[in-house]
Formats: C-alpha cells, sequence, structure tokens
C-alpha cells in the first residue's frame, strides 16, 4: 500500500512492488519469516460439530482437533492456525494440516509453513486486487514474482473480462492428449482374486503419481494382476462391469453438482444455488464479503473429457502409434503384438464407453436450433 501511494511514477511503483514480492517470497522459501507471522484467525459460526462440509475448512478443522484434545471449543470462538507441511492446492488437504499455533510452535513436531499455500491464498488475491487498477502489472506478473506456477493464472486487469469472454480457443480435438487429458483420471482395475487395485493408462502410458496402485499388465490373453503370487487373468466380463462402474462414479460426482466459488480466499462450497445466481454468498452465506462467481466442482466439460479419456485407453491403433512414437525395441514390438491380440476385447470395452458418450449432449451440436431460423424464412 505505501508504494501505490507514495505518489512516484507508475513504472517506478510496479517495479517496487515486483522486487518486494521476490524478496518477500525468496524469505518465505528460505524459511527466514517468524512462524507467528503465519497465523490465521477465524472466527466460527457454530460450534464444529455442526458443520455439514468440515473436510475443505481449516478453522472447523483446528476446532474439532482441540475439542478430541478434550479442550471446550464452541461457536463464535476464534480459531488461531498454521497451515503446514505440502497441499498442492487442495482444500481438503489444507483443512486437514491446520494446526493450532502451539504445535507449530513446538521444536519437536517439525511442523513448517506450507509456503505455497500462503503465497497462493493470502498473499497473491489481496495484492491483485489492489494492483488491479494500476497499468503496468496484471495477476500473470504478480504470480510470476512470487514464484508460482503462472499457467494456473489468467491475466485480470480493468476492461479484460469482456475480452476474456471473448477470447478464441483452440478446439478441443486439435489439442494434444497429454493436455487435454491430463486432469482425468485413470482406470482402476481390481482383481476378483486377491483384491489388488491396479491402475491402466494406456499402452505406453506412465503411473499416475496421484494413485498408489501399480500399473496394470497386460498379456495377450487380456489384464492379469501385477502381484507375483497371484497373476490372475480379468475376463471380459469382469473388466467392462468395472468400467461401467467407475464411470457411473464419474456421472454421479457430475450430477451430484457441487459448487465451489472461483475466489481464492474465499473456498466456499456448496450445492444450493442461490436467488443471486451464479453470485458467491460469503462465507458467511450474507451475500457480502466476496465478490467470486460460483461454478461447477466437476463440469459437463470434465465428464465429457472423462469418458473420451476412457474410449482412448481403448484405441488399439491410437495405442499401437502412442508406441512407435516412442522409439524402436524389443519390448516395444512386443507390446504393440499384446495390442493385436487384444483388439477383440477393447472394441467391447470401447463400446461400453461409446454408449454413455452417445448420450452425452456436450458433443452434439443441434444444427436445427443454429439454422432454423433460415428454413423458417426459406418457407
Amino acid at each position: 500500500m505505501n508504494y501505490l501511494l507514495s505518489g512516484e511514477e507508475t513504472d517506478t511503483v510496479i517495479t517496487q512492488i515486483h522486487d518486494h514480492l521476490r524478496d518477500l517470497a525468496t524469505q518465505m522459501r528460505a524459511q527466514a519469516i517468524p512462524v507467528s507471522k503465519y497465523t490465521i484467525f477465524t472466527q466460527l459460526g457454530k460450534d464444529p460439530k455442526d458443520y455439514p462440509n468440515s473436510g475443505s475448512m481449516a478453522a472447523v478443522q483446528v476446532g474439532l482437533k482441540l475439542l478430541a484434545r478434550g479442550k471446550h471449543v464452541k461457536a463464535k470462538d476464534v480459531m488461531s492456525f498454521v497451515v503446514c507441511g505440502s497441499n498442492d492446492g487442495k482444500a481438503e488437504s489444507a483443512a486437514k494440516n491446520a494446526y493450532p499455533m502451539d504445535d507449530v510452535l513446538n521444536p519437536e513436531s517439525g511442523l513448517l509453513p506450507d509456503i505455497d499455500y500462503y503465497l497462493h491464498k493470502q498473499i497473491l488475491p489481496p495484492v491483485e486486487r489492489l494492483c488491479a487498477p494500476v497499468s503496468g502489472t496484471n495477476t500473470t506478473l504478480l504470480a510470476e514474482c512470487l514464484g508460482l506456477d503462472t499457467s494456473k493464472y489468467r491475466i485480470q486487469g480493468p476492461g479484460t473480462s469482456s475480452s476474456a469472454e471473448s477470447e478464441i480457443h483452440p478446439l478441443e480435438s486439435q489439442i494434444p492428449d497429454h493436455i487435454r487429458f491430463k486432469d482425468c483420471e485413470p482406470l482402476i482395475l481390481l482383481c476378483t482374486a486377491c483384491r489388488l487395485r491396479s491402475q491402466f493408462t494406456g499402452l505406453g502410458g506412465s503411473a499416475d503419481e496421484s494413485e498408489p496402485a501399480p500399473l496394470a499388465k497386460l498379456t495377450n490373453d487380456g489384464f492379469v494382476c501385477p502381484r507375483s503370487d497371484c497373476g490372475r487373468s480379468l475376463r471380459t466380463l469382469a473388466l467392462t462391469a468395472q468400467l461401467e462402474a467407475q464411470i457411473r462414479a464419474h456421472t454421479s460426482r457430475y450430477y451430484a453438482a457441487w459448487l465451489v466459488c472461483d475466489e481464492a480466499t474465499c473456498g466456499a462450497r456448496t450445492r444450493q444455488m442461490s436467488v443471486y445466481g451464479h453470485r458467491c454468498l460469503g462465507p458467511r452465506g450474507l451475500a457480502h464479503g466476496c465478490s467470486g462467481k460460483m461454478r461447477l466442482e466437476y463440469s459437463e466439460k470434465a465428464l465429457y473429457n472423462q469418458l473420451l479419456y476412457l474410449q482412448s485407453l481403448f484405441d488399439t491403433d491410437k495405442g499401437v502409434e502412442r508406441l512407435g512414437k516412442q522409439g524402436q525395441g524389443e519390448e516395444r514390438e512386443k507390446d504393440k503384438v499384446v495390442a493385436e491380440n487384444n483388439r477383440e476385447r477393447w472394441e467391447t470395452c470401447r463400446g461400453v464407453v461409446r454408449g454413455y458418450l452417445d448420450t452425452s449432449g456436450w458433443g452434439w451440436v443441434s444444427m436445427e436450433s443454429l439454422f432454423g431460423f433460415a428454413f423458417r424464412a426459406g418457407g
């Protein structure tokens, strides 16, 4: 704020702000700032046990931890806590890793503040709002100065909302699969004999680090359990049943219609749409205190891409083509032979996914609704 009100030239102010943010991020990552500076104070609106969605609320999780220790926590109490560990930007992980200040100050706890969380949630949003009227900077530059991943932030500023809405994006079909399907979940296969879970990410695919299950083993007779002392093969009927069960789980997640606020400092999550439409009602539900908009946590586009991803896993031609791009070798040639031997089995699986894609309205364009006026005018 001192830089903005200094009265100096705009270029000088912007340079000072950027330099200050870089120095601040460097000190935070070097753990050179006292832990007490990371304290967050939040007042509970009701008793911790009365919150229906406490999993993503840090203050409530801290209150529950204190209750488990026999301390008395009630509505209107102010929780002081520090978010620790590494949470990868997930609200549920950040809430679980929120600890009272006494725990963090204990030298034997080994708890350290989650620097990325504070830079992303506590520093960038207010700095962005303060600098919004100033020309010469934007969200992307501010995030870069803080050392954050700039691909997660779109450029915002005066008059950019309308241009962002009218921006021309490439067709989904023209986006490479590794980018289009980067947020899709892998196919999880369950061994019917030993109940071991394994993941399948396609021919030549690598394991998903977010999923602890090992990679599925593919042979000429289909999928077999990767456990050495089991090796039971998975019948086609069991494979299609598990595939369809996971498709229904993704569909149910979409129809659950959870809404989340796009404002970084709010994090509101609900299944109820307010009378204000897409406007966020704020942390207390009073229609003020937040200027964000509610959006679907799992959108129709995400569901459609998930279905396309599952269908691509059983595309033999695409899998063989992917193996050819990864170089020549005896193992690659064996994988191609295995893929061809599973072509008929995989076509059955593709048919299961195709049945759900055919009923999805996301991939269809109603030409009658677009050009029906022309036919009516011509008649």
